[in-house]
């Protein structure tokens, strides 16, 4: 099963790919058959309750002469940022339903960065894993390169090497993780459950998992490594952009949450403070400039930042509740910042490119609209019921009984964030109308955009309502996780249990 969530859409991608260069309907059909496919499967398995621990492995050897094996598996963190991966796919594809021309080359790229993604949250062996990341990467970068704004080439040529930058980074550490870990225990290999049942420790583990961390920040993007992150979120379409924002990034944090903590525990607990530092910084930061800003798509790009690290200060807290809180966090903001870059489309379709000097007044001609946005600001600021909130507080309460001085200073980051975001709703849609707006004969939410909409309403709905759903879904490996912190553990059976 959990190979066919992987291959799938990579053969799908090469049967469009091959088969309809010159029907791009077909070709949008096609992918779209595939999402809902890929999705109804993860459904399947939520249904079902078959992961409890690590369940559904499936291993082989694939290169034995180097201890790299085909390994892949999932518990409940991974099931989770799935299921939210299937749901934002299906929404980039509705956003981008109009505005991609060439489905016939678009289509196959976004399955192929489905199959990347799929991998890298199920890969259990560190270098099927790498290969899975850059799988990822190649897509993404002709996605942004040739659907997007005026400088969206310079956007994705500065994307794609900052993360070619980390992923060099964190191959480097990997290979020499390979050797450390070979000649401590005299097992050459680069499956995880090894790995996380034998740490590694000594002077040499904070250089090794620095070069993890600084790929994985990149990729989040965490502060100070977010610098790609505003002009590729702008320049991108909003489609791609949603993927990057929404699910990409979570691909980062998920790589800190799985490997790091688990197989560098000395090493993490020696920088605790100074990844909670970053993340508070960053978070702070971000929201600093996003109330500076004259765009609604440099809004939401410094907002996404800001709440991405919150969650990089959640894990580096390391405890229960603020993984917990992370992870939920993680997927309430993949939800929002999905569908503030909808509104962006919506606008786009309609003339506008995003900047508050050419809007002002749109309620009154897009009320559909304004209402959608309004309800996603509500989710973004945390508003009780809905799915931020359910993160916030969690990831804010656990972080504070460890570090209360840089929890303190990322709260004022959510607190800045009502005010960026209500200030951008007000430019936007709120205040007098121009005469030329007025007149024009704007169509309000179209069959489709009200299906994008309610997907996203649903979906924070739900997160913010029933929370202990997914609490309950993952405890198991982030009371594992929070466990390695202060306690030794052991490996049964591909599950790393912890022993009190």
């Amino acid at each position: 099963m959990l190979s066919l969530l992987i291959f799938l859409p990579m053969v799908a991608a090469l049967l469009i790919g091959s088969s309809c260069r010159k029907l791009p309907f077909i070709a949008r059909s096609m992918t779209l058959t595939t999402l809902i496919i890929e999705s109804m499967l993860v459904a399947w398995i939520f249904i079902t309750h078959q992961v409890h621990g690590f369940s559904m492995t499936e291993s082989l050897n694939w290169i034995p002469d180097f201890g790299i094996k085909y390994l892949v598996s999932m518990d409940g963190i991974s099931l989770s940022l799935i299921g939210l991966t299937c749901t934002l796919f299906i929404v980039a594809m509705l956003v981008a339903w109009h505005q991609v021309n060439r489905w016939q080359a678009f289509g196959p790229l976004m399955l192929l960065t489905l199959s990347g993604i799929m991998g890298a949250f199920l890969a259990l062996d560190l270098m099927l894993f790498y290969v899975f990341w850059e799988l990822m990467l190649i897509p993404i970068y002709f996605m942004l390169s040739f659907w997007g704004g005026k400088d969206t080439k310079q956007a994705a040529l500065k994307f794609v090497l900052v993360t070619i930058t980390g992923s060099l980074l964190m191959l480097v550490s990997l290979v020499a993780l390979y050797i450390i870990n070979g000649n401590n225990t005299g097992v050459w290999t680069f499956d995880y459950f090894y790995l996380a049942s034998h740490p590694i420790t000594g002077e040499l583990a904070i250089p090794v998992v620095c070069g993890f961390l600084i790929a994985f920040l990149i990729k989040i993007p965490g502060f100070p490594f977010h610098f790609w992150a505003p002009d590729t979120y702008r320049e991108g379409a909003p489609a791609v952009s949603l993927l990057l924002s929404g699910v990409m990034a979570n691909v980062g944090a998920y790589g800190i949450l799985r490997f790091c903590l688990a197989i560098f525990p000395e090493a993490m607990h020696q920088m605790m403070y100074i990844g909670m530092a970053l993340g508070a910084i960053g978070s702070l930061y971000a929201a600093l400039l996003a109330f500076r800003q004259k765009d609604l798509r440099n809004v939401i790009a410094y907002s996404s930042i800001s709440h991405m690290n919150l969650v990089v200060l959640a894990i580096f807290a390391w405890q229960l509740q603020a993984l917990n809180g992370a992870v939920i966090q993680l997927i309430a903001h993949g939800l929002s910042v999905a569908g503030l870059f909808a509104v962006v489309r919506m606008l786009q379709a309609r003339g506008f490119s995003g900047k508050f000097d050419e809007m002002g007044g749109l309620y009154k001609v897009l009320p559909g609209i304004g209402v959608f946005l309004l309800f996603i600001v509500a989710a973004s600021v945390g508003i009780p019921g809905l799915g931020n909130f359910a993160g916030e507080i969690l990831l804010l309460a656990g972080s504070f009984s460890v570090s209360p001085l840089w929890t303190s200073l990322a709260a004022f980051s959510i607190v800045l964030g009502v005010v960026y975001f209500l200030r951008a709703y007000g430019l936007a849609f709120l205040g007098p109308i121009s005469d030329d707006n007025e007149q024009r004969k704007l169509i309000d939410l179209t069959a489709r955009e009200k299906l994008t909409a309610s997907i996203i309403v649903i979906g924070l709905f739900w997160v913010g309502l029933e929370p202990n759903y997914l609490l309950q879904l993952m405890m198991s490996s982030t009371k594992t996780l929070a466990s390695i912190h202060s306690g030794s553990y052991s490996l049964i059976e591909g599950v790393i249990n912890v022993i009190s």
